[in-house]
């Protein structure tokens, strides 16, 4: 037995044991349900959705090739990328497809850097295979998106982000589940390629991939998809089109949308068709190396989860009452999440005694064990990488646990938030 090989069975081994142990322990204290029924009842919620989503993902299976070669146009959008933007769209001249049945769109968002200069040139060395749309000013993602929708006529429409490189067979496996007329959409797989930057890469490397793994496999076991990335992700014309202005003009709380255009869109065809994913169309993206970066990220994304949440909420319960069921739990459990923690950590001793804020951490810590020894257990070479997944449970208690309160009350704003602030003002959504 090889070494990497031998260190995926104890990974398995203790992965099984601390399964075991947390659901031996939910059953031995079941009296809390009666002595803090909150917070009782809440934390076998949370075990129950966990463990649901890496049950349902077991019975997650990739589409076979069936040979589907539609026409594709793929749209890069890209602001002041022009450190990333020309690895990118080189990689997608690379792809294993059909030249004539490929069109490569490359949308310039007003950039103020070179990144319109390094498209042209990828653009003069592709022979005219890449087609450049440039906005002599800031207008936001979803505007640069819907352009490169509007200038092709392809029957399908992939997304990749500029900062994203992906796999040579990548587009191909992901257009395979297409091949099912009732598909309407299709989402890849995501690694991250800085993980080497810093211990915050390391961090998001596992939670990237469990959440693709995991979380996305376990919805596409019902056809239920809630968000296809931006990373890459693609997309049938007729099932976006009927929605096409809705999405490019939609408002919130009176306000223009100016993020979460990749979730808003998934929802526009999530209501009427399926939307699955893809784990063997794997790419590649560049993930916030700093605090701060990191920290913006997660509040945009928190922001437009609250309304997209809001939306999906009008429409799941048509879907599979199981998908449906787990979707509201997901939207539910977030919005207690902050309320639980202070029971715990401060109500709880207050009022009970005990050591309850040493379960609820010892929980967290379970979860985020769990989820790097699923790391271990399926990346094809062992890596100390996992280590920092650990590293989540510190975050979570600290920063993310409260973001959620913060992005439902800051969610009006009309700032991207990793760009100046004036960008994107008065010149449509800002990305």
């Amino acid at each position: 037995m090889t070494l990497n090989r031998a260190l995926k069975v104890i990974a398995a081994i203790y992965l099984v044991g601390l399964i075991v142990a947390v659901m031996a322990y939910k059953a031995a204290f079941l009296g809390l349900m009666f002595s803090s029924p909150f917070f009782g009842v809440y934390s076998v919620c949370v075990a129950s959705y966990i463990l649901s989503r890496f049950v349902f993902s077991l019975f997650y299976r990739s589409r076979p090739d069936a040979g589907h070669e539609p026409r594709i146009a793929i749209v890069m959008p890209s602001f002041n990328e022009a450190g990333a933007i020309a690895n990118s769209l080189r990689a997608l001249l690379a792809v294993d497809y059909p030249a004539e049945k490929l069109e490569l769109i490359a949308v310039n968002d007003g950039s103020t850097d070179s990144t319109l200069q390094e498209m042209q040139a990828v653009a003069r060395e592709s022979g005219g295979r890449v087609r450049v749309i440039d906005f002599p000013e800031n207008r936001g993602k979803r505007a640069a998106m819907a352009a490169g929708i509007r200038d092709s006529t392809a029957e399908v429409v992939a997304f990749v982000d500029s900062d994203s490189v992906v796999a040579p067979d990548a587009l191909r496996k992901l257009v395979q589940p297409l091949a099912d007329p009732c598909v309407g959409a299709v989402c890849g797989h995501a690694n991250v390629l800085n993980v080497g930057d810093t211990w915050l890469t390391r961090m998001q490397a596992v939670r990237y991939f469990v959440a693709f793994r995991v979380v996305k496999a376990a919805e596409s076991v019902f056809s239920a998809v809630t968000c296809c990335s931006g990373c890459f992700s693609a997309y049938r014309r007729e099932a976006i089109m009927p929605r096409m202005d809705w999405w490019e003009n939609q408002r919130f709380l009176g306000v223009e949308s100016t993020f979460g255009d990749d979730r808003s869109l998934t929802n526009c065809v999530l209501r009427d068709w399926k939307v699955v994913y893809e784990k063997n169309a794997v790419s590649h993206t560049i993930v916030p190396s700093t605090f701060r970066g990191f920290v913006t990220q997660q509040t945009r994304w928190k922001r437009s989860w609250t309304r997209e949440s809001l939306l999906v909420a009008r429409f799941i319960w048509r879907k599979h009452p199981v998908a449906a069921f787990f979707t509201y739990l997901s939207i539910v459990l977030p919005l207690l999440a902050p309320a639980a923690a202070l029971h715990a950590i401060v109500w709880g001793p207050i009022a009970h005694g005990g050591t309850l804020p040493l379960v609820y951490i010892a929980g967290i810590y379970a979860l985020a064990m769990v989820y790097s020894l699923y790391y271990v257990l399926f990346q094809d070479e062992y890596s100390l990488v996992w280590l920092y997944g650990v590293l989540f449970v510190f975050f979570y208690l600290g920063i993310m646990l409260w973001q959620t309160y913060y992005a439902i009350a800051t969610c009006r704003t009309a700032q991207w938030g990793t760009r100046p602030a004036t960008a994107g003002v008065g010149a449509g959504a800002s990305r």
